[in-house]
């Protein structure tokens, strides 16, 4: 009896590098001028069709959430799609806004490198992108860092500027985040949550008792994320009236944990408690574990438990230290190894909080904390901070005592339509991260003012032929042109004005008024961290896109995907069942 050997998948290969080439820049132009215009305060609106059942489809302005949305029908250019999506999602990661700077930057980058490459047939790829990261490290990031400008309290205006103009030139919300952080306090550590109600135009400002946690799902739960999303809309885990389980250690199982568990379970179901969701927090849990958490989850008549990892930062026990200021803020007890689980009951769950809601990248536990507690644990931390045995553990120890005392600000948006509200969730979004980006990096001049004077610097320091000019510096002014562009410029005019403001040191174009000014003058700034993240994360993907000889890839299976569509319809289908059942027992008496 024969036996066959199981053979690798078919794929799809190319090794045509003049065809890959056309690949990568036909799909990269159509993608920047599909998230380009978006850019700016002439920028347009992109229509995005839901995936999710029940979820209506949108109108924004956010480039990365078009980018997120886009896909092709050829494997390869989903491919490509898929790689350079990369450069807008680390942007937004790491400072919020400038995504579709960004994205634009990668497309000249690449088309760049190309074309000098032509021109240069003895020129290797690999020199090329070596040189462009090398102007990158030595040139382009010191420019950036002597351009900034420091926030401090006499320049604090700068801030609702940098909101304005993240916020696609709307002056009303740019305020309404203003207003939030002066609630708060302004801090990168400040937190704001935001919050859509239909009604008639219009943005408020509510303190609420609150502690922000800098670590989402994507982190913590990874690819069972979607198991635990019940707010489809917003793309979080949302809570009502949880209880905290605090584990100072890794779970590996759940056995410890079925004790406490089963009574608080046994309390709910017979009525004697209304504590049906619970946060259980340590620092981190094994594939097994999350799987039966994310089972559990979908299930109507179990008790929801969300696993969230305790973030880390660069202090020793950082996630240890985290944990006891949770215990102070929820009034949980932290099992360990000198307080087992085993033993424990439910009054060492914390209770009390309003709603923990729970993002890709952060979470906010909503509630007003014992006073008692907080007290205590603020002694111990001021204690801490006068004994710092460096600056950065004294910044980041009071960054934990301002986090368990300073509270949250709620932002209310309120809109008439499904679409205008989510469209304005991701303005206000970017806005509030600008800002955050702001106050911790500093701010520079806006309208593409940085962008203009990095390219003149570059070009004035290298000689016509080199890489940097041929290929950095053209690249660095194709935001500004989309700017015009999206504004109604036609080619004559937006010259005119790019000439003006290569020539005029320290003016920026005010597209909507039509006039030059300063900075200052014409309030127009961008957030450092968004500029230089930009140019970072362009160069970075054009690195490799530009370097690429083959592509290998899965062919697209029509049928297969239909079928797989359908089965993510009918999980949506159950989950929607599962949650009105939820809703039924807990209205039940």
């Amino acid at each position: 009896m024969s036996v066959r050997k199981v053979k690798t998948s078919p794929k799809l290969c190319i090794s045509d590098k003049k065809r890959i080439r056309t690949y990568v820049l036909e799909t990269l132009d159509w993608v920047a001028s599909m998230v380009g215009s978006t850019l700016g305060p002439g920028g347009y609106n992109v229509l995005l069709e839901s995936e999710l059942h029940g979820i209506p489809s949108k109108n924004t302005k956010d480039g990365v959430s078009v980018f997120k949305e886009l896909g092709a029908w050829d494997t390869f250019e989903h491919l490509i799609i898929e790689q350079t999506r990369d450069v807008a999602l680390r942007t937004v990661a790491e400072a919020g806004d400038g995504t579709t700077t960004a994205t634009i930057l990668a497309n000249a980058f690449i088309k760049g490198m190309y074309a000098y490459i032509d021109n240069h047939p003895r020129m290797s790829p690999q020199k090329v992108a070596r040189e462009i990261k090398r102007c990158l490290k030595e040139d382009v990031l010191p420019f950036v860092e002597k351009s900034t400008i420091k926030i401090t309290t006499k320049n604090q205006k700068i801030l609702k500027d940098v909101a304005r103009i993240s916020a696609n030139g709307d002056t009303e919300m740019a305020e309404a985040v203003i207003r939030c952080f002066d609630t708060i306090g302004f801090s990168e550590n400040s937190h704001v949550t935001i919050s859509e109600l239909s009604g008639p135009d219009s943005y408020e400002v509510e303190p609420i008792q609150g502690l922000p946690i800098p670590i989402g799902y994507e982190e913590s739960i990874g690819k069972f994320g979607p198991a635990f999303i019940n707010d489809q809309s917003n793309q979080r885990c949302f809570l009502d009236k949880p209880v905290f389980l605090l584990y100072n250690g890794m779970v590996t199982d759940l056995v410890q944990f079925q004790s406490v568990l089963q009574d608080m379970a046994n309390e709910w179901h017979s009525g004697q408690s209304e504590y049906k969701n619970c946060v259980f927090v340590a620092h981190g849990f094994n594939q097994d574990v999350l799987t039966q958490l994310a089972v559990n989850f979908a299930h109507p008549s179990a008790m929801n438990i969300l696993p969230l990892v305790s973030p880390m930062s660069q202090m020793h026990n950082s996630q240890t230290d985290f944990l006891y200021d949770l215990a102070a803020f929820t009034g949980a007890s932290v099992f360990g190894l000198d307080n087992q689980a085993s033993a424990g009951t439910v009054d060492d769950l914390g209770r009390g909080m309003e709603s923990f809601e729970c993002y890709r990248f952060r979470s906010t536990v909503v509630g007003e904390p014992d006073d008692a507690l907080i007290e205590e644990r603020a002694e111990q931390l001021e204690t801490r901070i006068k004994s710092a045995e460096s600056k950065i553990e004294k910044i980041l120890l009071e960054e934990r005592l301002g986090k368990i005392t300073s509270g949250i600000a709620k932002l209310k948006i309120y809109a008439g339509s499904s679409g205008e509200l989510k469209e304005k969730h991701d303005r206000a979004e970017d806005a509030v991260c600008a800002v955050r980006a702001a106050i911790a990096g500093g701010a520079l001049p806006g309208g593409g003012r940085t962008l203009i004077d990095l390219s003149l610097e570059l070009a004035s320091k290298h000689d016509e032929d080199s890489i940097v000019t041929n290929v950095i510096v053209p690249a660095l002014i194709e935001p500004v042109n989309r700017l015009l562009e999206n504004a109604g410029y036609e080619e004559e005019s937006a010259n005119e004005v790019l000439t003006n403001l290569m020539t005029k040191k320290n003016k920026l174009y005010d597209l909507e008024n039509h006039k030059y000014g300063t900075a200052k003058q014409l309030g127009l700034y961008d957030a450092r961290r968004a500029v230089e993240q930009a140019i970072t994360n362009a160069i970075g993907i054009a690195s490799v896109m530009g370097t690429m000889s083959g592509i290998v890839c899965f062919p697209r299976d029509d049928q297969f995907e239909k079928q797989e569509a359908a089965a993510d319809r009918e999980f949506m289908k159950n989950m929607d069942n599962a949650n009105s059942m939820r809703n039924e027992a807990n209205e039940r008496p």
